[in-house]
């Protein structure tokens, strides 16, 4: 008949006419009336932790609650004047509090106050004058993130709807996180999920079509060349989001615009466009999709630096190939003019490629000496191919002629 998430109950009253029951809760010590088609009615708010029991004696019901301990009396007199308090709301940020409107049956009055604690105390404004007209009146409680409204109901008046608007003050977005992609890892869009093009035009939230839209990760593609960043960003008041882009080598003082009005949190470079060099890129946030132009706010987060490299690594024999029956030795210098080297490898005759070590034991510099020993028995015009990578994925290669 009645369930509730969040109220939970402690003691239970069945009334005696067989219609219905009555509740005792945890929620701020309530007793709630549940009638047996489920409909529910607040009968006492006590102010204390729990009501632990509910019982009668004669006419009356008593009901006992804990922290703190207290015994309450309700019978069947009625006050000629009850107060039903609101729970306190959370705008999230400071707010412009605009109408309050409801619906009644009744004498019903409603006042409203507000302030910048969870709690109303002395700091809050104190209750505005009552207002009568159920069909709303401008909320005159000053400017704040918290807010309440309490209705005066008299005689056998009652209340079944409350509305507030408000507008919470807007907060600048945040650019939270930047990602920097390996070397020649590019980013593409996934396709959006299809939606009616209708729902989209009509502004409603896709929530109340059963739908949702979160933004699709970008899948990785690999392309020559490429530098990519990918970031995260956070909104507090929900607002719709546009990115620019801008970058400066890292001896440079002023920025360059390379993208505006991106609405993916991703965007590939391509490195080919730029000259070799040490780079920051900057992100711009705002939220101007979503408020005029008076109230748009932004802000700004650097990328670590990063290395735009499309100069391939130089290779040059030293001396000349050295050959002793099956054996053969070659020695070349590789040079990078941007990065470092990474690791090199060699293949006879077009076969497998084997991975050989610098002559220092690791390639981690900008200019290695690689040493082949090599063991080749084919007679006649022999090729011995070399590769080096530098750090950013380029390639260097060079092709030694071995004659036996």
């Amino acid at each position: 008949i009645w369930n509730s998430p969040s109220v939970i109950g402690f003691s239970l009253y069945a009334h005696q006419t067989g219609n219905g029951v009555l509740i005792g809760t945890s929620d701020k010590g309530r007793i709630y009336n549940v009638t047996n088609s489920g409909r529910e009615t607040l009968v006492l708010q006590s102010g204390e932790e729990q009501i632990s029991t509910i019982k009668t004696y004669g006419n009356n019901i008593f009901a006992t609650s804990s922290n703190q301990g207290k015994l309450l009396r309700f019978g069947a007199e009625t006050n000629a004047e009850g107060i039903y308090e609101s729970a306190v709301l959370d705008a999230k940020a400071t707010a412009d509090w605009g109408r309050i409107w409801w619906r009644s049956a009744g004498n019903v009055a409603i006042q409203t106050r507000s302030g910048n604690t969870e709690k109303p105390n002395e700091t809050w404004s104190a209750w505005s004058a009552a207002s009568t007209d159920q069909k709303g009146a401008q909320i005159t409680s000053p400017k704040s993130k918290y807010f309440q409204w309490r209705a005066v109901l008299k005689g056998t008046a009652t209340l079944n709807e409350t509305n507030v608007s408000f507008l919470p003050s807007n907060i600048a977005p945040e650019i939270l996180t930047i990602q920097i992609l390996p070397t020649n890892v590019g980013l593409a869009a996934n396709p959006p999920m299809q939606i009616d093009p209708n729902i989209e035009s009509s502004g409603l939230d896709l929530s109340v079509f059963g739908l949702q839209n979160p933004p699709q990760p970008p899948r990785r593609i690999y392309q020559r060349g490429a530098r990519s960043l990918l970031w995260t960003a956070e909104d507090r008041n929900g607002d719709k989001l546009l990115y620019d882009l801008y970058y400066r080598q890292i001896n440079e003082a002023e920025f360059k615009l390379l993208a505006e009005n991106l609405r993916e949190t991703f965007y590939t470079i391509d490195g080919s466009t730029l000259s070799d060099g040490r780079y920051i890129f900057k992100i711009v946030v705002k939220d101007s999709l979503s408020n005029p132009t008076t109230k748009t706010l932004s802000s700004e987060r650097l990328s670590e630096p990063l290395d735009i490299d499309n100069t391939a690594p130089q290779i040059a024999q030293i001396g000349t190939t050295q050959i002793t029956g099956d054996k053969v030795k070659i020695v070349v210098e590789a040079t990078d003019a941007a990065s470092y080297l990474t690791r090199a490898e060699y293949s006879i005759n077009g076969g497998e490629w084997q991975t050989v070590f610098a002559d220092d034991g690791i390639s981690d510099s900008p200019k290695e000496r690689y040493t082949l020993d090599l063991n080749i028995k084919t007679k006649g015009d022999n090729t011995v191919a070399f590769r080096v990578y530098d750090a950013n994925g380029n390639i260097g290669i060079i092709g030694v002629s071995v004659k036996k």
